[in-house]
Formats: C-alpha cells, structure tokens, sequence
C-alpha cells in the first residue's frame, strides 16, 4: 500500500495529476488532496477522477504507466 495525493489544480489539459507522498514532484501539501493508502496506482487514478469529478492522470515520475497523456 502507498499513500496517494492528487492535486487540486488542473493541468493545462484539464488532468489532475496523482502522486505518490514521496514523490519529488509532490506540490504543496496545499494544493492536494489526500487520497489515502491505496494498494496501487490504478486505482489511485480512478478514485482521483470519481472524487473529483474530473479526469485524473498518474504523474510521469511516480506513477507513469497511469500517464493519460
């Protein structure tokens, strides 16, 4: 299990980007939202998009292979 952050500003193309809490790419802890401890990140991604509401990627340095773009 691995604790999961997702941010709450859009990127540019309108991803909110999900990383893991060691992540060096990790903004602020004000500008994310705590996702919890969630055994991978597929489903880190998903519940970012169901919490959000909003499309949600992996991000290219902690959890690439959930990169929508």
């Amino acid at each position: 299990m691995a604790e999961f952050y997702v941010e709450k500003n859009a990127q540019g193309n309108g991803d909110h980007v999900v990383h893991t809490a060691d992540c060096s790419l990790l903004p602020s802890k004000e500008t994310v939202h705590y996702l919890g401890s969630i055994s991978n990140a597929k489903s880190a991604v998903k519940k970012a998009a169901e919490l959000l509401r909003k499309q949600a990627s992996g991000c290219p340095h902690c959890t690439p292979a959930y990169q929508t773009t």
